[in-house]
């Protein structure tokens, strides 16, 4: 019993330690017993099973991990493990701070940032934000008025850039403290620029988000601007669209909202704000739109001041009539659902009369032309008044200082007896660059701000010619091809052409008709090569087509249309640029005031005819200033040569004389007004009782250039080519004529033409006036300078030249007029008026009577 007992009794203990030590294996290794159970599991399973035939590991042994197992793995097997016995696995554990790649998860949804990483990286950028805005915030700084107002004089100045011609809207401002401001005025502003204003911030958040809407949908760029933006942005960020610069504008609104009292906001805004007719604040404003203080305007006034300031110029009342009342009822519209004021008030208010607008002082004397010229250049290149006014930009102009005072001083020395409502205009252009050196539009612009030199139109007159001349060479007829300047000529559909007094010239060639001017040559030449060459020749070399009186009637030679003193000068100057056309200009360049470019001119050439034309054409118009009608230069630019041409229209009308070297090109036109602005013919003055071309214009032309020349260097011009295509010469030599009265000229043929014009004109012109010879004069006295104006309507002034029957102005026959009939009522040898388009069948509008100016309804 008692071996019994003890063998029992150890078999117990045994069993007892087996089980301790199997319960500690357990506690340090769970692995031992899932390998234990493994081992089980292959030790029932049938022999023969292993593909390979090694043994099955041994019981107790741990397999090791392979070293290509995945990180997810790794991580599966230590979540399985952290598990225990409790049933299910725990998520795997972040690797780095941001979770990225994230763990746990399969490609490729590891990639996507986690939710740690997008809630960080957006915190980041909130406290970057928020840094950059306290920045922004403390650094700003809230200025005075008088500190940064950005409304600043624009200034021009002449082209040496160093002597100042003039200003452009001083600032014209009179502060008004806040309680001075009427209240009309408070709340027009408001209702209409930010009916939130005493409640925002400084900011709209909802005027920004409709700006933003807008622009993302390609709207033009808008600004949610409040008033205190505004403030802001007239007194330190200057004009911005961009999101930056808005961005400015709201930091400092935000900033000005709480340092400065709503009111003051307001007041500092009218006192400031521009209202245009070069009024800054509410009081000047109130001056020059009504005359009278802004505490003495009455609603209706203070809605109208509210309304034009979006855009003062374009919405003045002067300006846009109709435009100014939508706006004006547009804001009291506004005030009526603000609250301000009953619909009754509303209705009962009538839209307010404004004075006119005053003319600035700046431009008074002759200089405003030159201002006014450079204002309407700067609005075609894009720039409106009020930037102009506003922008405080350095204007530098193309006018030579000199050459301009040297225009001047021309125009005041010309005899004191000289009518009142004699009116001149000059331009002169540099022809290489088409740079305007010179202008004169008038005495004064305050007084007459109508520029002869670019507004006023008058007949061509004999200048017309060149471009028949142009023409005919352009089509093969040289300058010695000859035409019949016998005088009074017929063609076809009873145009009858008579020159000055009716000389007879025989056949002449196309150089001797330009010198003496020969009407009845040139309309020969006109109606062989086409009216319509003269036209369209005209027009490529620069004169706008819709020139009034311009078309293609035969008589379109002798200067029906109405040009500018400034368009011909630009014509001329492309012959003397041999050929090459460039628009002339006035403006050279804009700065801004912070040094920066706003503007340059930038120039733009065609060429308008073959550079050896330009050169045959010049040597044809040399002809005029040295043995024609302007043959008194030949003493004023002591030598110099000088090509150009004179022109007189019917009835003595209207004078020209334009004219060139080689450095430069001037234009001079002289006509006379009546008081109902018909034009008259030119009184007699200084000893000259008919005006013509070659007397005070040609006079005027060589007071400016021998004056503006003179140290410059004497350049002569090419000598006359042979052209390629000159294949139509007329050559034949006509028989003697029959012996008339008039003396003829040594150098001309004596042989009579048998050959006549091939071409006849379709229509009817008119009979043209005689054109005066320039170097034979048909009286036996010794002829004057004067008396060899250009045929056209330049007779002479010599009484001995007229006593050859005149040309009738009216299309009637002169014959059985009397011997001693003056020339007064005669179109002189350069002229082409009305009366003769009348008997010519032509549209009498295609001849206007009188200047033209912008605004006629016949321009």
């Amino acid at each position: 019993m008692s071996d019994s007992r003890r063998s029992s009794r150890g078999s117990s203990d045994r069993s007892s330690r087996s089980t301790s030590s199997t319960n500690g294996g357990a506690r340090r290794a769970a692995g031992v017993r899932r390998a234990s159970g493994a081992k089980s599991s292959a030790s029932s399973a049938p022999k023969g099973t292993s593909r390979t035939g090694r043994a099955a590991p041994a019981a107790g042994a741990a397999k090791r991990p392979s070293s290509r197992t995945s990180v997810n793995a790794r991580h599966a097997g230590v979540g399985a493990a952290a598990a225990g016995g409790k049933g299910r696995a725990k998520k795997a554990a972040a690797t780095n701070f941001l979770n990225y790649p994230r763990a746990g998860a399969k490609n490729p949804w590891r990639w996507i940032p986690s939710l740690r990483m997008i809630v960080g990286a957006m915190a980041l950028m909130v406290l970057a934000g928020l840094g950059f805005a306290v920045w922004l915030y403390t650094d700003t700084e809230v200025p005075e008025p008088s500190d940064f107002a950005l409304a600043q004089t624009s200034r021009v100045y002449y082209a040496d850039g160093e002597t100042e011609m003039g200003q452009f809207s001083e600032v014209n401002r009179t502060e008004l403290p806040a309680d001075e401001i009427p209240d009309s005025v408070k709340q027009a502003v408001v209702a209409s620029e930010d009916s939130s204003f005493y409640e925002n911030r400084g900011v709209s958040p909802r005027g920004i988000l409709r700006a933003v809407v807008n622009n993302l949908r390609g709207g033009d760029r808008q600004g949610a601007s409040t008033i205190t933006m505004q403030y802001v942005e007239r007194y330190y960020t200057g004009t911005e669209t961009s999101y930056v610069g808005k961005a400015k504008e709201a930091i400092m609104a935000l900033k000005i909202d709480q340092e400065i009292s709503k009111d003051e906001i307001l007041s500092r805004y009218l006192n400031t704000i521009y209202f245009g007719r070069g009024a800054y604040g509410v009081q000047e404003a109130s001056q020059a739109y009504f005359g009278k203080d802004a505490a003495d305007i009455t609603d209706a006034e203070a809605a109208l001041l509210v309304a034009v300031i979006p855009a003062p110029s374009g919405y003045d009342p002067a300006n846009s009539p109709k435009k100014s009342v939508s706006l004006w009822d547009r804001v009291i519209t506004r005030q009526v659902g603000e609250g301000q004021m009953t619909p009754e008030e509303a209705d009962a208010l009538e839209f307010p009369d404004t004075i006119e607008p005053k003319s600035e002082n700046s431009l008074g004397g002759t200089k405003g032309y030159l201002l006014a010229q450079v204002r309407g250049e700067l609005v075609a290149q894009g720039f409106t008044d009020d930037e102009i006014n506003t922008g405080g930009f350095t204007i530098v102009s193309t006018v030579d200082p000199s050459i301009q005072e040297n225009t001047v001083q021309a125009i005041e020395d010309m005899p004191e007896d000289r009518p009142e409502n004699n009116r001149v205009g000059t331009v002169t252009i540099d022809p290489d660059t088409g740079a305007i050196r010179a202008m004169y539009g008038g005495p004064d612009y305050v007084a007459q701000a109508q520029n002869d030199a670019t507004q006023s139109r008058m007949q061509a007159g004999s200048i017309f010619k060149t471009f028949t001349l142009i023409a005919a060479l352009e089509d093969g007829f040289p300058l010695d091809s000859r035409w019949d300047g016998n005088s009074p000529k017929s063609f076809r559909g009873g145009w009858e052409v008579n020159n000055f007094n009716n000389i007879d010239y025989g056949r002449v060639t196309l150089q001797k008709a330009t010198t003496n001017s020969i009407n009845t040559a040139y309309a020969e030449a006109n109606i062989e090569i086409g009216p319509e060459r003269t036209r369209d020749t005209a027009v490529k070399l620069g004169l706008p087509e819709k020139t009034p009186g311009l078309s293609a009637d035969a008589s379109n030679v002798l200067g029906s249309a109405s040009p500018t003193v400034a368009e011909m000068a630009e014509v001329y100057a492309t012959i003397a640029a041999g050929g090459m056309h460039r628009d002339s200009y006035i403006v050279e360049s804009v700065t801004r005031p912070d040094g920066s470019s706003r503007y340059e001119h930038e120039s733009e050439e065609t060429r308008a005819m073959d550079e050896e034309v330009a050169i045959n054409a010049t040597v044809a118009l040399q002809g005029p200033p040295t043995e024609g009608s302007a043959r008194s230069l030949r003493t004023a630019m002591d030598g110099r040569p000088v090509a150009g041409k004179t022109g007189t229209s019917e009835k003595f009308r209207s004078a020209w004389f334009v004219g060139f070297t080689p450095q430069l090109v001037t234009a001079v036109g002289m006509f006379q007004p009546g008081e109902d602005g018909s034009e008259q013919t030119l009184s007699s003055f200084g000893g000259v009782q008919n005006i013509t071309g070659g007397s005070h214009p040609t006079d005027i032309w060589g007071d400016i250039m021998s004056a503006s020349l003179e140290g410059k260097e004497v350049l002569d011009f090419p000598g006359q080519v042979r052209l390629d295509n000159e294949t139509r010469e007329r050559s034949y030599t006509p028989p003697p004529p029959p012996p008339t009265t008039e003396p003829k000229p040594s150098e001309e043929p004596s042989e009579e033409p048998s050959d006549e014009p091939s071409e006849e004109p379709s229509e009817e012109p008119s009979e043209e006036p005689s054109e005066e010879p320039s170097e034979e004069e048909p009286s036996e006295e010794e002829p004057s300078e004067d008396d060899s104006e250009e045929p056209s309507d330049e007779p002479s002034d010599e009484p001995s030249e007229e006593e050859s029957p005149p040309e009738d102005p009216e299309g009637e026959s002169d014959e059985g007029e009397g011997a001693e009939d003056t020339n007064e009522e005669q179109g002189g040898g350069e002229s082409d008026d009305s009366s003769d388009s009348e008997a010519s069948g032509a549209p009498p509008a295609d001849r206007p009577d009188r200047p033209m100016v912008e605004g006629d309804p016949r321009s």
